[in-house]
């Protein structure tokens, strides 16, 4: 707001009295005003109120997040207990499923800050292995199935049992609008059509194929949680995208073994490990989930945009 100058009483005064008063005696003072305040009452608009299935989604979903990241506290103690007692064994058997939970809420789990980079950072974030920064699953990974030994690992596992319930005590506290749960949905996608297919993500222990399946599970239950929203504003594009999720789990679906996948061994990889003798995912399946991944990763972006929620 703008302040007046400082004036002498007696020129403010008959400053103010000329601006009231026109040639032919008009208060030009009371006329502007009333102009002023209807244009302001005309041109002012009530927000228009929030759509209550698209809040009730992000509520739902927030509920959905909370669970996971309860299970999440369960199944990485199991993993981190493993390490902390030296069983490679059972260690080893237990890292994939640990980051189960995670990977279906990551990007919501994303609005804590910084615990991405504590938890699930790769070691191309950081100087080396040996980067006292490098913290983890994934420093745990390294120790595990390129060392094949859990020395040194046990602080690893206390802070990442640290790092998981300083999540859990947040995640219900966090403010979760309905486009971070669309947003979410897309991203989830992306991350596997644009990075995980590479076999970046698990590089040491090619456990790859758990990560993806939570990725997708974690999308399609946040598409489900907006579909009363998305079946009034586009059926179309709702119908689309669930053919689009039945489609890659047909895909994924002979890639199971037991209650977990295959490793994750591809032709020319390109981090090559003694764990894949053979290989377990050809390229045409890793094409064919490449195509499906993409047209599904541009129907879910729409969603945001659909439901106004950009």
């Amino acid at each position: 707001m703008r302040r007046l100058s400082a004036l002498p009483l007696s020129a403010l005064a008959l400053g103010l009295a000329l601006a009231g008063c026109s040639s032919s005696g008009t208060d030009t003072t009371a006329t502007e005003t009333g102009t002023a305040s209807e244009t302001s009452e005309t041109s002012a608009s009530p927000a228009a109120p929030a759509d209550p299935l698209v809040t009730q989604a992000a509520e739902e979903y927030q509920a959905y997040a909370v669970d996971q990241t309860n299970q999440l506290v369960t199944v990485v103690k199991t993993f981190t207990d493993a390490v902390r007692a030296g069983d490679l064994q059972a260690a080893q058997a237990a890292y994939a499923p640990s980051r189960v939970p995670w990977e279906r809420i990551e990007p919501l789990a994303g609005l804590v800050e910084e615990i991405d980079g504590l938890v699930d950072a790769r070691v191309d974030d950081f100087a080396g292995v040996d980067d006292p920064a490098f913290t983890g699953w994934h420093r745990l990974e390294y120790l595990l199935f390129d060392q094949n030994t859990t020395d040194g690992g046990a602080p690893f596992a206390d802070q990442l049992d640290a790092d998981i319930a300083t999540l859990n005590e947040q995640m219900p506290t966090l403010e979760v609008a309905p486009s971070d749960v669309a947003v979410g949905a897309a991203e989830l996608i992306e991350e596997v059509s644009e990075g995980k297919i590479t076999g970046e993500e698990n590089r040491y222990a090619k456990t790859d194929l758990w990560d993806f399946n939570a990725n997708i599970e974690g999308s399609q239950a946040a598409i489900e949680e907006l579909t009363p929203a998305l079946q009034q504003a586009d059926p179309a594009l709702l119908e689309q995208i669930n053919a689009g999720f039945a489609e890659v789990n047909s895909t994924l679906e002979p890639l199971r073994q037991g209650d977990g996948w295959v490793l994750y061994c591809t032709e020319n990889d390109q981090y090559p490990s003694p764990r894949c003798p053979e290989v377990t995912v050809d390229q045409q399946t890793i094409d064919t989930l490449k195509a499906q991944l993409a047209g599904l990763s541009e129907n879910v972006s729409q969603v945001a945009g659909v439901l106004n929620l950009q």
